[in-house]
């Protein structure tokens, strides 16, 4: 049986949250936007629909790149509700992502802050693999990181979680994420919450399980006007190789300004 919950409150993001006391996960933001999903019900179990055709009412599309092909679909009898984005061992370039269908709406230049739970379930097990957790901007096909403007958590096949960002104002990060002071946090298979908070664009935050794993200062955002503007993106992309990696998401929850 799981510990009790012990609700506890705080400021995240200039607005008060209350977080879960055992697992440090956001339940609740006094925030003017918000957007949670918790990936459960018929809208997910009617399957995701393709990218450029999104169904009325719902959030998500998916993006498929590959003739195997790779598969983003929700995880049969999981407790609480998982998608997964999954490539297959076949040798070719595959992609397999979901996001807003290029539907930008959480604006950067306003206080906020986004929050997954996740697992790297498969790590990438092969070079050219690669799998990210985050905000970016309209879908670019190729290696990760790609688009024009994104903060996200990312992995490859170094086995080290990454933090990768890019404003499109000439500040472009990539770097191992670690707790300050500790050493580089390695991949494992188990579900952590994965946080970012942008309400300081001298200072974007990264977290993971309510530990800070970058420096003060370490990531600069100066994105403005639409390119500021990104959506929720998850993602799985390898060239043409064999191997293999998925990414499970088991929440997300995003509080913004207006």
């Amino acid at each position: 049986m799981s510990t009790p919950t012990s609700t506890k409150a705080e400021f995240r993001a200039g607005v008060q949250c209350e977080f879960d006391g055992n697992t440090t996960e956001t339940v609740a933001a006094a925030s003017a936007f918000a957007f949670g999903d918790e990936f459960v019900g018929a809208g997910h179990t009617a399957g995701i629909p393709a990218a450029g055709s999104p169904a009325v009412g719902y959030a998500w599309v998916k993006k498929i790149v590959g003739a195997a092909p790779p598969t983003v679909a929700l995880q049969t009898n999981s407790s609480g509700g998982i998608i997964q984005c999954t490539l297959l061992a076949t040798s070719e370039i595959e992609e397999a992502s979901l996001y807003f269908n290029d539907s930008l709406s959480v604006d950067t230049t306003k206080i906020g802050q986004a929050e997954w739970r996740a697992a790297l379930s498969v790590a990438p097990s092969l070079a050219g693999v690669q799998a990210a957790v985050g905000l970016g901007s309209a879908w670019v096909g190729g290696a990760l990181p790609n688009q024009a403007v994104y903060m996200l958590f990312g992995w490859t096949a170094n086995n080290a979680l990454l933090i990768w960002s890019r404003d499109g104002q000439g500040n472009t990060y990539n770097f191992a994420a670690k707790p300050i002071g500790g050493s580089a946090i390695a991949t494992d298979t188990n579900m952590h919450l994965y946080r970012v908070d942008w309400s300081n664009p001298a200072d974007i935050a990264f977290f993971v399980d309510g530990g800070r794993v970058n420096a003060v200062g370490s990531v600069v955002w100066a994105a403005t006007g639409g390119a500021a503007i990104l959506q929720p993106w998850h993602t799985v992309y390898k060239t043409a190789s064999a191997g293999l990696a998925t990414l499970s998401i088991d929440k997300i929850d995003i509080f913004n300004g207006r």
